[in-house]
């Protein structure tokens, strides 16, 4: 198994699987507490979000060697009340001796099934369906994996407030539970079908990781979460061995913004989509 393809295949299950300044206070922990219980508890009925991320990895040894940059940005609108969605990630990905590489991945959760269509420049695009599984919503929903940070986190910080788009926020500095978050990863890569991860233990890569939250003081809604995270891959740890490389680091920023909120949304399948060839869960 190549190091380029671990790479491209984990790549996209952390990217698909992650201001004005006010007030100086910290919030007390109770009160920290309350906010997060409001947080978990609220109801909404669609948000759209946008995401950008930059990573590098750097690859140590073996026939390979050399260091990959990717750059990525996307769009998404999800209907929660039907439990409908729409995910849209453009990709570059500059890798030694191969040059720029451009992607484009499409995910739709419709009916009774999720749909990924994958345009590559030399290949064009690609569509395939899974039958939705019971969870699948949880796994694919953002606004889930936002919320998630909060409650599994190990601890969690206040900072001082600031505003998102003119909203008042909390901003929260969180420490996630990294086994919570490499389960999420082996239910992400599982559900695109593309690589199986489910024989790692995801959480034991993380190096270290960072998140930050800003919350609506108002009504609690996410409106911004940052990442960062760092991760060291060996051989073993991905099926490989000491000819392929001797180690990976891998290191990614991400930033998803959350807006307008309970806003009308329409999400209509591609044709191309119809005609896509079922893979199994």
């Amino acid at each position: 198994m190549s190091a380029i393809r671990i790479i491209l295949a984990l790549s996209l299950a952390l990217v698909l699987s992650f201001t004005l300044v006010g007030c100086n206070d910290k919030i007390p922990q109770d009160e920290i507490d309350r906010i997060i219980e409001n947080v978990l508890n609220a109801q909404f009925d669609s948000v759209r979000m946008d995401m950008d991320m930059t990573a590098t990895v750097e690859v140590i040894g073996g026939p390979e060697p050399g260091e990959i940059t990717m750059f990525g940005d996307g769009t998404g609108v999800m209907d929660i009340t039907n439990q409908e969605m729409r995910m849209t990630m453009n990709m570059t990905v500059d890798i030694p001796e191969l040059g720029v590489q451009t992607m484009v991945s499409k995910v739709y959760l419709v009916g009774d099934w999720m749909y990924t269509g994958v345009e590559i420049a030399e290949f064009g695009e690609q569509w395939f369906k899974t039958e939705a599984m019971p969870g699948m919503w949880e796994q694919q929903s953002q606004l889930d994996q936002q919320i998630a940070f909060l409650k599994t986190a190990v601890e969690v910080k206040s900072l001082p407030d600031q505003a998102v788009d003119g909203t008042d926020c909390y901003v929260f500095e969180i420490v996630p539970s990294v086994e919570a978050l490499g389960e999420l990863l082996s239910q992400q890569s599982s559900a695109m079908g593309n690589m199986d991860f489910s024989q790692m233990n995801l959480a034991d890569l993380f190096q270290e990781m960072k998140v930050k939250e800003w919350i609506a003081r108002d009504n609690y809604q996410v409106l911004k979460t940052e990442v960062y995270m760092l991760m060291q891959m060996l051989p073993e740890d991905v099926g490989a061995t000491g000819a392929d490389f001797d180690k990976m680091l891998m290191g990614m920023n991400m930033t998803t913004k959350l807006y307008d909120y309970n806003q009308p949304v329409s999400i209509n399948l591609p044709e191309a989509a119809l005609n896509a060839s079922e893979m199994p869960y």
